[in-house]
């Protein structure tokens, strides 16, 4: 095909009804009209147009007369006169043309002239502004981030009025060729790490983006099979505006997507998981103890299981008051494998729960816990403790509001289960100690410690990882 512009207009429609023929192509429209004396036609998606500007400039281009359209020596003098659109550009490139009516924007290609006019008239359907199901706040603001590139890089810039927070476009996928946009501080960012970035962007040769935010965060780290097997995530997704903000003043480096409600954030440290946003509408007193809670309960959703399994082994030695911890009514499943079974179930659950329509959700995941929990006990294949304590570590794990940290801790509470069952106390020490070793290995974007502040040691990081100090989550260490 020939990628410029032919200087007949016949010839040059008949290459669009090529590429898009109304049988297989019913979506895109090509609407003819005249422009003077000059034949001229507008193409775009359908269903993907900002009606009342295109509206406008049908209007102002039917009103242009002969003697002004021969004026005009190009398309783009033509635009600036009598087109009221401050958004568009010229080209000759067929390639870009196509690219653009796929992007959803408008092309207009009139008779004698050498470029078509590339009008950014795009509005993609959306759903309202509202606040993420995950990461709701008590007092913050009720604004999330939606399926629409711009409008998030909106909701941005409300926040954060300075000339240093830079955004980068790029296109990623061959087939969908999807917006990614990169955005910064630049006197607070690391400038490696940017740098970094923005060449594994402009690097990817995939053939499509379409479920973007964990294809794109495996691509910029690669796929070898140490980092599958690494169950501790290198990003940090988010939904809210005032977090991402915050995030990027303290030098974070935020990815957007077209169509992600979710922006990516690296690099990241363990730190980074265990604050919240309600920890800062909050003051410094009660952010501190919900802090608190947070990292004791997610530790205790770790060890808790694993730790029961242990005494009721009999390898430790109880006191006679706590006896009661290892009497156990009797049961034809061994306890390490209702454990395990447990897991798997709540997991089970969870995925019938995303599946059941709202009405009934609530109601499936309760009444489900409870007749299972009720018949399992009454058959005898599990205990009443290993329901107990299976549930509160299957409450726990919904405290982080990352889900990938939900489950690094799930799979190092199986394995520890396993790891017991095994080898017992020993057992349970190189478990713990095989996982703190993976911890302590794992880099950040930027190749610092994942275990930053305690590894390295900083003392003002490792108070302000407990206590919620009265200097705002901006404030660096």
């Amino acid at each position: 095909m020939n990628k410029i512009l032919y200087d007949g207009f016949d010839k040059n429609l008949e290459v669009l009804c090529k590429i898009f023929p109304s049988d297989t192509s019913a979506d895109i429209i090509k609407s003819r009209l005249a422009i003077g004396n000059k034949n001229a036609c507008i193409c775009h998606i359908n269903g993907m147009l900002d009606t009342e500007n295109m509206v406008k400039i049908h209007s102002s281009l039917l009103k242009i007369t002969d003697g002004e359209i021969k004026e005009c020596k190009t398309i783009r003098m033509l635009a600036e006169k009598y087109i009221p659109f401050t958004d568009y550009k010229a080209s000759n490139n067929f390639d870009t043309l196509i690219t653009a009516i796929l992007s959803a924007q408008s092309v207009l290609i009139i008779d004698g002239f050498g470029e078509a006019l590339i009008l950014d008239t795009k509005k993609y359907p959306t759903r309202s502004i509202e606040e993420p199901e995950k990461n709701k706040t008590m007092r913050g603001p009720r604004d999330g981030f939606s399926e629409s590139l711009l409008v998030n890089t909106a909701l941005v810039r409300r926040r954060i009025k300075s000339t240093a927070l830079a955004f980068e476009r790029f296109e990623i996928g061959s087939e969908t060729k999807t917006q990614v946009m990169l955005g910064y501080m630049r006197d607070k960012a690391d400038e490696k790490c940017v740098e970094m970035i923005r060449d594994r962007l402009s690097k990817m040769t995939l053939r499509s983006l379409t479920l973007t935010q964990q294809t794109l965060s495996e691509e910029l780290f690669g796929r070898t099979k140490l980092r599958r097997l690494n169950p501790f995530p290198k990003v940090r997704f988010i939904e809210r505006p005032d977090t991402a903000a915050s995030m990027l003043i303290e030098g974070k480096i935020m990815i957007l997507c077209d169509t992600t409600p979710t922006a990516i954030f690296l690099p990241i440290t363990v730190y980074d998981f265990i604050e919240e946003t309600d920890d800062y509408y909050f003051p410094p007193l009660t952010g501190s103890y919900l802090r608190i809670i947070r990292i004791s309960i997610s530790l205790l959703s770790v060890f808790l299981s694993p730790v029961w399994l242990l005494l009721t082994m009999g390898k430790i030695p109880l006191p006679e008051a706590l006896g009661f911890i290892t009497d156990l009514p009797e049961c034809s499943v061994p306890i390490w494998i209702q454990l395990i079974m447990i897991e798997i179930t709540v997991d089970a659950l969870k995925i019938a729960s995303l599946n059941t329509p709202n009405t009934i959700a609530n109601s499936l995941g309760v009444v489900s816990g409870l007749l299972l929990g009720d018949f399992a006990i009454q058959s005898g294949w599990f205990v009443p403790q290993a329901i107990l304590y299976s549930s509160i570590c299957a409450i726990a794990n919904f405290i982080p509001t990352n889900y990938e940290i939900g489950y690094c801790y799930k799979f190092w509470r199986m394995s520890m289960i396993i790891c017991v069952r095994l080898a017992g106390l020993k057992g349970l020490i190189i478990n713990t100690a095989a996982f703190v070793l993976i911890l302590a290995l794992n880099k950040t974007a930027d190749q610092r410690s994942y275990l930053f502040p305690f590894l390295p040691f900083n003392k003002n990081g490792f108070k302000k990882f407990f206590i919620r100090t009265n200097h705002g989550k901006e404030n660096n260490y």
